[in-house]
């Protein structure tokens, strides 16, 4: 009988991973953690920058739709101002001054005791587009005037007015209309149409084209039965 206490038993392989093995795993897992990283950050990024422009985009079109009900439900009423004089429906003095416009259809789910007309205004102010109101129309103060913020990153906000014969005004009213008229100025007609260019940082040059109601031209002939601002909305708004 052969005796096995003295044999050694074969050397078996050994188990487990090498030190080198081991560092080039985490270096792979290392380097998919941050491609997966950088992806994942970069779609994010991207959904950030498609939510800020979005918002942007639907701030500017609530403005233009708010801008645009102010002039077309514009009405020919004047208003007393806080010392003692007056202002026509309509009155802009210029670039840096504010459009203010009496209008109709203020809404009332309160039934409260007020008009349904209301003065409103427009200005641009270093980069930013304030839309204010007021709570009456022939206002003795301007303690209650209502001032809100509606765009920024505005580079420009130009205006221009036509008149009944199709020139265009950079101001509302003229001013040898402004003195045919007198006080209290009720009889300022309103502008035949408004032309609005704004310049957004991020969407560009924006020009609307707006004809107001109630307006009727001293001379009413023409072979054009749309008018004037029929011959501006066929080329362009471009006087």
């Amino acid at each position: 009988m052969i005796s096995v206490c003295g044999v050694r038993a074969a050397d078996k392989p050994q188990q487990g991973f090498t030190l080198l093995e081991v560092l080039v795993a985490i270096s792979i897992t290392a380097i998919i953690g941050l491609a997966v990283w950088q992806v994942t950050s970069s779609v994010i990024q991207a959904r950030d920058r498609v939510d800020a422009l979005a918002s942007d985009f639907g701030q500017l079109q609530r403005a233009i739709v708010l801008l645009e009900r102010d002039l077309t439900q514009a009405i020919n009423r004047p208003v007393r101002t806080p010392d003692g004089g007056y202002e026509p429906a309509l009155v802009f003095a210029g670039p840096g001054a504010a459009l203010q416009v009496t209008r109709q259809g203020w809404r009332n789910p309160l039934g409260l005791r007020r008009s349904r007309l209301q003065r409103v205004g427009w200005q641009y102010r270093d980069g930013d587009i304030h839309r204010f109101s007021w709570p009456v129309l022939d206002r003795v103060s301007q303690e209650s005037l209502q001032d809100v913020r509606l765009l920024g990153d505005i580079k420009a906000f130009r205006l221009r007015f036509m008149d009944h014969q199709g020139q265009w005004h950079g101001q509302w009213p003229v001013a040898d209309m402004a003195q045919a008229t007198g006080a209290p100025g009720t009889m300022v007609p309103l502008p035949r149409a408004v032309e609005i260019v704004l310049e957004h940082q991020q969407f560009g040059a924006l020009e609307r084209l707006f004809v107001l109601p109630d307006y009727e031209p001293a001379d009413s002939a023409g072979d054009n039965p749309d008018g004037p601002v029929g011959d501006a909305l066929a080329d362009g708004g471009q006087s």
